[in-house]
């Protein structure tokens, strides 16, 4: 599947490299810093896509 389509389908690319990086990672856990370092997006955005993952239960903050 191209990126154009899953960042139309997920909102944002940024959404997409989160959730790609942590379905590559799981069951380890991460900070929201060491995340947007990981994928090398800013931390602004980076945080936003978490809060709003976290909002929908998709991920949690330990």
């Amino acid at each position: 599947m191209s990126k154009p389509i899953l960042d139309n389908l997920f909102g944002s690319k940024v959404r997409v490299k989160v959730l790609k990086f942590l379905y590559r990672n799981y069951p380890a856990d991460f900070s929201s810093r060491e995340i947007s370092r990981r994928i090398q997006e800013p931390y602004g955005e980076t945080k936003k896509e978490l809060d709003l993952l976290k909002e929908i239960k998709l991920v949690k903050k330990k």
